[in-house]
């Protein structure tokens, strides 16, 4: 295992790992990297790649790491290099692996007396509140579990790397974030400590990603329109909006029009020359074009996401690349990404609209395949076969009809981690071990959301917290209710009407709410945050009622349900 303690990953070569992985794996060693004397970045110190810029009389940070703890260590590093202040910090995307560690360069107060500018695209903020705790932050907390196998050990059988970067572990006190000072829609010229910047809107992995342009030094920094030495994430199996792979290789094709002498991705290492840098732009925009238009052609002649999913891969010449190894996203899911990204769910086989539900199907799949027992025989058999997929597929309808059945699940926990051995892709890899560890009764934990933490979601308006409570509204349970309430936070005025299994969100009261109540906005945060609640806080007095009656409120708040990961499994089902 790699000796770096802050992000280890494991690289020394097993039976049970791709020998590719592991020299994946040798390449995220922590290093600073210079780039032209003007810019630095600093790679293996956590799973995003910090970059300064060193100005006439300041620094300005592009993309902190995931927490706070690593930027520290990585502005350390940078201090050995200036000890200038930071003036600024660029958020190319509102990801945490180039948000969460803000803290370590600048502090709100800084940021608030205008001493430090945080600037970004105008729909970060956006992105930010809706993947807190007020959208889909429970169950995407929980696939990052899966994803970036939080509960694995770094080791053979365990975490190797995370793709892009080293570990991506991160402790729950050490996350932040501050809202920007300065937004831009399609691009922004700004001189900063006598730097120029041109700022560009590129959306790919991310629909704020933003690019840095330095015109006076030929730099380029590609944010993760450039993913890595990797084939990129076209999408994640953890759960993302769409990303259009049409979209992001036109955004690459902006890029190419600057001729960057230097080019500095947000994960991995930099590229210098600018033959060099035009090679592997063109290359990577390549390897993405030609899996979208193979798997749009093959498409219209009538295949399935499941069908494509095996006919669909990187020619020789892109396949081996060495920015394009299938470490971090895999073709083969990204092909079905792309069919429900531009067609939907549906196969075209009606049967497929209302499908028996699962665990009726499998009692019925049971029954016809000759019962349990037979079932749970065949499934040995394969896997003594080396057939581990057909293993796991025949466990799973035993697991759907009878959860308890612990011989079934073992069955199916062994073709898990056999299956993900033989995987490159790092959270594919990641998911399957994690599913077997859910299978043997040791489920992952819960993971991380962006509205988990106080310091990050104190970087959200009150109002963009309170606008998502309407997803969390036990619909079923107001069908005949009519309750409104208006919220004053620190200054702050909305309100939130239940209207017939709905929660219209207002962003002014209009006055004539049920209810109005008052509330400190560091304890809101902690409801969203899932450290106190509204009931908790009236109890305690922080939370004040202005206006109407003590069981309207509790009435009110006692029709929004705050769901957690405890209980949810992903795999046993």
């Amino acid at each position: 295992m790699s000796t770096n303690s802050m992000c280890p990953v494991y690289d020394e070569y097993s039976p049970i790992v791709p020998d590719g992985l592991i020299d994946h794996s040798r390449i995220m060693a922590p290093e600073v990297y210079n780039i032209a004397d003007k810019m630095y970045l600093a790679y293996g110190y956590g799973l995003g790649s910090p970059a300064m810029i060193v100005g006439d009389d300041g620094i300005i940070i592009i993309d902190p790491n995931e927490c706070e703890v690593k930027s520290r260590r990585v502005l350390e590093a940078f201090r050995k290099i200036t000890d200038k202040p930071v003036v600024a910090v660029i958020y190319t995307h509102f990801h945490a692996d180039h948000v969460f560690g803000v803290r370590a360069f600048a502090s709100p107060e800084d940021v608030a007396a205008g001493r430090i500018q945080i600037i970004s695209h105008e729909t970060l903020p956006y992105f930010m509140a809706l993947q807190s705790s007020s959208g889909i932050g429970t169950i995407l907390g929980l696939r990052n579990s899966y994803t970036f196998g939080q509960e694995l050990p770094v080791a053979a059988d365990g975490r190797i790397n995370n793709g892009i970067g080293p570990d991506n572990l991160r402790g729950k006190d050490a996350c932040g974030y501050i809202a920007p000072t300065l937004t831009f829609r399609d691009t922004l010229d700004i001189t900063i400590s006598g730097v120029r910047l041109h700022l560009l809107w590129v959306p790919s992995e991310c629909e704020d990603e933003i690019a840095v342009w330095l015109p006076d030094y030929k730099i380029l920094h590609t944010a993760e329109v450039v993913q890595g030495e990797c084939f990129p994430n076209l999408h994640t199996i953890r759960g993302t909006r769409y990303r259009n792979p049409r979209t992001w290789y036109k955004s690459l094709d902006k890029l190419r029009s600057f001729g960057a002498e230097y080019m500095v991705p947000a994960h991995g290492r930099p590229t210098y020359g600018k033959e060099a840098v035009e090679e592997v732009l063109r290359s990577y925009r390549d390897g993405i074009q030609y899996v979208y238009d193979q798997t749009i052609r093959l498409m219209n002649r009538g295949y399935t996401a499941r069908e494509l999913a095996h006919m669909v891969a990187l020619p020789e010449h892109l396949a081996n690349h060495r920015w394009l190894g299938e470490y971090y996203g895999a073709v083969y899911a990204h092909v079905q990404e792309i069919y429900q990204g531009e067609l939907g769910f549906f196969d075209g086989d009606p049967t497929t609209l209302q499908p028996t539900p699962p665990v009726e199907s499998a009692r019925r799949h049971l029954a016809l395949m000759g019962g349990r027992d037979t079932v749970l025989a065949e499934a040995r058999k394969a896997g003594d076969a080396g057939d581990w997929h057909w293993a796991a597929e025949l466990t799973t309808y035993i697991i759907r009809v009878d959860n308890d059945d612990m011989e079934a699940r073992l069955l199916k926990a062994q073709a898990m981690r056999q299956i993900g051995y033989t995987q490159t892709a790092i959270h594919i890899r990641n998911w399957y071990l994690c599913a077997a560890l859910e299978l043997e009764g040791k489920a992952p934990g819960a993971g991380y959301s962006y509205g988990g933490y106080p310091a990050v979601t104190a970087g959200f308006p009150a109002k963009g917290l309170l606008d998502g409570m309407s997803m969390q509204l036990l619909g079923d349970e107001t069908l005949d209710m009519h309750l409104s309430m208006a919220f004053e936070v620190d200054g702050e005025r909305c309100a939130l009407e239940i209207r017939r299994g709905v929660a219209e969100f207002h962003e002014s009261p209009t006055g004539k709410e049920d209810v109005v109540v008052r509330l400190p906005k560091p304890d809101l945060d902690l409801v969203f945050c899932r450290r106190t609640s509204f009931e908790k806080c009236l109890e305690e007095g922080s939370l004040q009622i202005v206006a109407g009656s003590r069981e309207d409120a509790l009435l009110f708040f006692s029709k929004f349900e705050w769901p957690t990961a405890a209980g949810i499994r992903l795999t046993i089902r």
